[in-house]
């Protein structure tokens, strides 16, 4: 059954594209992330997904990982956001915290802040899809196994209509990135592609 996409009522997040994480030169390099991204082309494969939405009038919104210096909203409890305080890490105001200009927000795009996994922990997100009546997310961003899944589920509990678009993710593997995809999120999500969205949003 083909996607079709209501879009006076969805919204595309593109989440977590800072330098820090998806950048070459980024405090986070050696994870794998900008590794992959570069790999499957996800710049050039999320740069059609923004033109497409943009020209179909979907409303886009950016999601930023990002603390004040120093971490007082995460304690560094292990993992990724352990790793924050020794690499210096998506710091507000630093280079590292920046979007990646292959991907970066228009103006008048609104650019989210958030604190945690999910676009919606410690975030304005949901006042802003409530305000433009958004049922739908297209969800795109690195990494998959984390922000990307972390809010399908969310957004799931709250009631939305979840999309990812799968080629406009990536993750630290191509192993982590598909094991995603493939086990869990389909049952909470439509997985579907660069090509099926942009024909979908016509």
């Amino acid at each position: 059954m083909a996607l079709t996409i209501d879009r006076a009522h969805t919204a595309l997040l593109v989440m977590d594209f800072e330098n820090d994480v998806v950048h070459e030169d980024g405090a986070f390099k050696d994870f794998g992330f900008a590794a992959m991204v570069k790999q499957n082309d996800v710049f050039g494969k999320t740069a059609k997904l923004l033109d497409a939405t943009r020209r179909s009038g979907v409303k886009v919104i950016y999601i930023s990982v990002k603390f004040r210096s120093g971490y007082p909203e995460r304690p560094a409890n292990g993992g990724l956001f352990g790793a924050l305080v020794g690499a210096s890490a998506l710091v507000e105001g630093t280079w590292g915290a920046e979007i990646h200009e292959a991907v970066a927000p228009r103006d008048g795009e609104a650019v989210v802040t958030k604190r945690g996994v999910s676009a919606f922990y410690g975030s304005d997100l949901a006042p802003i899809l409530a305000t433009a009546r958004i049922g739908t997310l297209l969800l795109s961003g690195v990494a998959t196994n984390f922000v990307v899944e972390g809010t399908a589920r969310e957004a799931t509990d709250r009631g939305y209509d979840v999309v990812i678009v799968g080629d406009c993710c990536a993750s630290v593997s191509q192993e982590a990135h598909d094991a995603a995809l493939t086990v869990a999120l389909p049952f909470l999500a439509t997985i579907s592609d660069l090509d099926e969205v942009v024909a979908a949003l016509g």
